[in-house]
């Protein structure tokens, strides 16, 4: 690469690579793209011997392709931020905690009204019962999200016109990205929507209750085989071939028949086939389906790998991108990643407010190709909801995630995962050079191992 910058390579085309430059900004991608460039520029001959080798060297050796900065690690909060929460917090968060504590009450109590006499939960509800039970859920999660510090919503459409948008198609399901639960609380105020969602949240104090009442989705993403059905149709990139594809789908299907989301016993309806069977049926039979096909969450500067359960009917779906700003001088994160759920939701409280940014796309009408292959379909549409978002796409999952969790557990469990996705070999963790800010660290890392070496 640095003999790309002068003497016989100087016309060589640099454009592509332009942030290698920088050498605190030369990750690995940004040296495969500059490799790539180099390559196109010599001669046919060279090119074929140099691809082939060039190509492993920058996936096998480096594993999986990280951005310059940690994407499921939430930015640390500073010195100036803290005091600011001590201060607003002592008198926020007891007011907040209260209010929040009454509104999922309430909301309890009336999911528990609302499905009187109701015994199976797995079959649609009647249109009154389901209208009453979304306009209460409704408005008990726009007062959630009140109490959550979110007290002003910034909502958007990328069609402006509401006559217009109301001739789109009807879409099958909504797909958003995953930074947290705030993103779920807007769906379910804004449109009534219920989730896919792991199935362990059936625990959840009166999370699970609603969930299960608002007819969601669960998925059971256990540390055994049927833990992979959440990445169902995710093992390859956007490079694969047709051929490839095809297997892999099969592959995919397979594993989420072999795991059920919702009951125990061979008869039980897998994960596909939930969202399949309320995708196709007629508006108005189920709630609103939201999906995030990520599969877990992280900081909201990345998009990373969909899975594919979302997108196996081909039909039109709904994708709606979230945002949640924050300064980094003296503010809080509110990406929910990596972190303790109840700190993280008094964190939120200590804020005067915290900013939602919600954008509702066009709705995505697939073409031939994509009908046919969901894995095209799934990395088209995560394309452009990452051009809306201004952030790139990495092929990235949970199991990589996993290693950056608190938990020890956890951090064993993705190295096992990814272990046995590299040929018993676990990748090398990765190093970071920047917050997602721009700042650099490498300052930070290079002053850190002087110490250790003194």
């Amino acid at each position: 690469i640095d003999q790309c910058r002068g003497g016989s390579n100087s016309n060589l085309q640099w454009d592509c690579c332009y942030r290698c430059r920088d050498k605190n900004r030369r990750t690995h991608k940004h040296i495969a793209k500059a490799t790539q460039c180099v390559i196109s520029n010599l001669e046919p001959e060279t090119q074929s011997n140099m691809t082939a080798s060039t190509t492993i060297t920058t996936t096998s050796n480096y594993g999986p392709i990280y951005p310059p900065f940690n994407p499921f690690v939430r930015h640390p909060t500073s010195p100036l931020g803290k005091v600011r929460m001590i201060l607003c917090g002592s008198i926020l968060v007891p007011i907040r905690l209260t209010g929040a504590i009454l509104t999922l009450s309430s909301c309890l109590i009336w999911c528990n009204i609302c499905s009187i006499g109701c015994s199976d939960l797995s079959k649609p509800y009647s249109p009154t019962r389901r209208r009453l039970l979304q306009g209460g859920c409704r408005v008990f999660s726009r007062i959630l999200l009140f109490w959550y510090g979110f007290v002003w919503l910034h909502e958007s459409h990328e069609i402006e016109d509401k006559e217009e948008r109301e001739k789109q198609p009807h879409p099958s399901v909504v797909v958003v990205n995953h930074i947290g639960f705030a993103e779920l609380m807007y769906l379910c105020y804004s449109d009534g929507c219920c989730f896919v969602s792991k199935d362990t949240n059936r625990a959840l104090p009166f999370i699970g209750k609603i969930s299960e009442v608002l007819q969601s989705i669960y998925v059971d993403r256990g540390e055994g085989e049927g833990g992979r059905s959440i990445h169902g149709g995710q093992q390859q990139g956007e490079a694969s071939s047709s051929s490839s594809t095809t297997m892999q789908n099969s592959r995919s299907h397979t594993s989420d028949v072999s795991s059920a989301s919702g009951g125990g016993g061979s008869n039980a309806k897998t994960t596909t086939e939930k969202i399949l069977e309320r995708a196709h049926s007629p508006p108005g039979t189920w709630p609103p389906l939201a999906i995030c096909p990520e599969g877990t969450t992280h900081t909201g500067h990345v998009m990373i790998r969909f899975a594919t359960g979302a997108f196996r009917a081909g039909l039109p779906i709904q994708p709606v991108i979230v945002s949640s700003p924050f300064s980094s001088r003296f503010g809080y994160d509110p990406s929910f990643s990596c972190a303790n759920i109840v700190m993280h939701i008094i964190c939120l409280m200590t804020q005067p407010m915290n900013h939602l940014h919600v954008k509702h796309l066009a709705v995505y009408v697939p073409n031939d190709a994509e009908k046919k292959d969901p894995t095209l379909y799934a990395n088209n549409v995560r394309r452009k909801m990452a051009q809306e978002l201004g952030v790139e796409c990495y092929d990235l999952t949970w199991n990589e995630k996993l290693r950056f969790e608190r938990a020890e557990k956890a951090r064993e469990l993705g190295n096992q995962r990814l272990a046995a996705k590299n040929g018993g070999v676990v990748p090398p963790m990765p190093i970071f050079t920047e917050d997602a800010f721009g700042n650099p660290l490498v300052e930070k890392v290079e002053s850190g191992s002087k110490k250790k070496n003194d």
